[in-house]
């Protein structure tokens, strides 16, 4: 049986959907703009430490998927879930390493 190009193209960006909604550059850019300065107001002028402290509150990938959309719902940024992807994605890359 023969399989139509088109059909083999819509498999492969399903497959792949995931891995195609995380972007680290826009997740880095929508950090920088809507996060940085309410973290850095919680931490006396540094943002990371949120992220670098020992008893930090993520300890996996959805628990940081979670507090993401927890942070983007508080401030009302009504992100789609690719840009929350890419936030998660950015952060995960940057401070956790939860995705290696």
């Amino acid at each position: 049986m023969k399989v139509p190009v088109f059909m083999l193209c819509v498999v492969g960006v399903l497959a792949a959907g995931p891995a195609l909604a995380a972007d680290v550059a826009q997740g880095e850019a929508l950090h920088k703009k809507h996060c940085v300065a309410c973290h850095a107001s919680m931490t006396g002028g540094k943002p990371d430490t949120l992220y670098t402290r020992e008893k930090r509150r993520v300890s996996s990938l959805s628990a940081l998927d979670k507090q993401v959309r927890r942070c983007e719902q508080s401030l009302g940024l009504r992100w789609f879930d690719d840009q929350v992807d890419s936030v998660t994605a950015y952060l995960d890359e940057r401070f956790y390493h939860f995705g290696k």
